[in-house]
């Protein structure tokens, strides 16, 4: 059921364009309106779209984490009035290679792609595991953690108006990215998890379609690779759960991870908390 926070924000270029706004900390102050969202790649923002986000949301930052090759190959929209800020999570997601064992061919690109990745990242083709390394390794990594410092170093920087922060379809890097920034906020990991969640709702059409050419348009038979595909147009909550089980495990804290590992101090904590909370 859909939360009656991080609603969709009716773009017609993207799919999971959200305010984090309202969400209560355990200490009762709340994240501020119309100061940071998360959202999907923005290279299909109609100019309606763009005209929207500036006089609704006055954006001063657009985010993305995004490879370089991905960013790229799909450039974000330019926005009046709002830098650019590229600060990719991992250094490449797309350096993929047709999986040769398959028994069918799929000549869609942009399933291919996606298929190869899963056999990637599991033999069998199941990612309900397998994507946990994914997100411990985005924590985790000396590339990620450099670039997660940029991104809560340039919400420091938004003393006016509102970021964007996003990667491709906003639910992985970007769902880490919210799950860290609400959390050092001191919003419940229930409400972090809600949040994260929520992706599933917006994408969940994509991961039908996704189904149908498979079992449809290519006659794929391999139940498990379906769950699979998915899956990966959304979310899952033991993925999360396992990024932040790998910082405690690595860092015995959140505090700690973004002492040692972002390297953003315990003021620079406090000043975000001015800025986002009220």
């Amino acid at each position: 059921m859909e939360s009656t926070l991080s609603k969709r924000i009716p773009l017609s270029g993207t799919i999971n364009t959200r305010d984090l706004g309202g969400y209560k900390t355990v200490d009762g102050k709340t994240v501020k309106y119309k100061k940071i969202l998360r959202t999907d790649a923005l290279y299909r923002l109609s100019e309606e779209d763009i005209a929207y986000l500036v006089d609704n949301y006055h954006p001063s930052f657009d985010i993305d984490l995004r490879s370089p090759r991905e960013a790229s190959s799909r450039p974000d929209k330019k926005i009046p009035s709002c830098e650019y800020i590229p600060c990719p999570i991992a250094e490449d997601l797309n350096n993929r290679t047709e999986a040769e064992h398959l028994d069918y061919h799929i000549d869609d690109k942009s399933l291919s792609g996606i298929i190869s990745y899963i056999y990637q990242l599991s033999p069998i083709g199941d990612i309900s595991i397998a994507m946990e390394s994914v997100y411990e390794e985005f924590v985790l990594s000396e590339f990620g953690q450099k670039h997660y410092s940029l991104f809560f170093k340039t919400l420091l920087r938004n003393k006016k108006g509102s970021v964007f922060f996003h990667c491709a379809d906003g639910k992985d890097r970007a769902g880490i990215a919210s799950a860290l920034f609400l959390s050092i906020l001191g919003v419940s990991f229930s409400d972090v998890l809600s949040d994260y969640l929520m992706t599933n709702i917006f994408t969940k059409k994509k991961a039908e379609e996704r189904e149908k050419l498979l079992r449809e348009t290519y006659q794929v038979k391999d139940e498990i690779l379906i769950s699979s595909v998915k899956a990966i147009a959304g979310v899952r909550d033991n993925w999360l759960r396992a990024a932040f089980k790998a910082i405690k495990t690595n860092y015995q804290s959140l505090n700690n991870y973004f002492n040692e590992a972002l390297h953003f101090s315990s003021e620079e904590i406090i000043q975000l908390k001015d800025i986002y909370l009220e």
